[in-house]
């Protein structure tokens, strides 16, 4: 009787309700009884896409309660329903977006952010800086590059930790090393992308999605 049980739960466990664009995913715990009166307490998350935009952006890491993954193609990303979504390149943390926001861009990594914020302008330009595929309409961030920009990696390890949004001296040291070695493998030479055009790419982005 209690394997019988126990079978029961993992083939729950397993399911997923699914419902339009949201997937609510069942938790169970208890039974074992053969008179079955422990009680059962029970959780669900509830599943959200959203989607990163300064051109659709390939290749983030992202965390969000429970739920965590990579930015696809066009920049699609899910998150916990409630929770805030971080986002990363490696171990670079780019910033929170608040819980609930199906469409999250620079602006929404930097409280009260906006095209004339730094800390945004500079997020901006670290973006398009590392991507893979300049020219095209989205922004590419490998899969070699996320491995290589972590603290273990010695090359980067202080470029990293000094790596400040807000400031832009700082920004600019700490930025120009992590391009230059992150990039050196691309088959074009990259550079730090200027804030006046990392500004201008993200405001035709921002006016194509309608975000004002």
């Amino acid at each position: 009787m209690k394997q019988r049980t126990w079978m029961l739960i993992l083939v729950l466990l397993a399911v997923p309700i699914i419902s339009g664009g949201n997937c609510a995913f069942s938790f169970g715990s208890g039974g074992g009884s053969d008179d079955d009166d422990e009680r059962k307490e029970g959780l669900t998350v509830v599943v959200n896409k959203g989607q990163f935009v300064d051109a659709p952006v390939e290749g983030l890491r992202y965390v969000s309660g429970a739920v965590s993954g990579i930015t696809g193609s066009d920049g699609e990303f899910e998150y916990e329903e409630g929770s805030a979504v971080r986002f990363f390149i490696g171990d670079i943390p780019l910033g929170d977006a608040a819980p609930g926001q199906d469409l999250v861009t620079p602006l929404d990594l930097v409280s009260g952010g906006d095209l004339d914020t730094p800390a945004v302008i500079n997020i901006a330009r670290l973006l398009q800086s590392l991507d893979a595929v300049p020219g095209d309409d989205k922004i590419t961030i490998p899969d070699d590059v996320r491995a290589a920009a972590v603290k273990s990696n010695e090359s980067l390890a202080t470029a990293i930790d000094f790596l400040q949004f807000s400031d832009d001296p700082a920004f600019n040291n700490a930025a120009s090393q992590l391009v230059a070695v992150l990039t050196s493998e691309y088959p074009h030479t990259a550079m730090l992308v200027d804030g006046e055009t990392a500004r201008a790419h993200l405001a035709r982005s921002l006016a194509a999605m309608g975000v004002r």
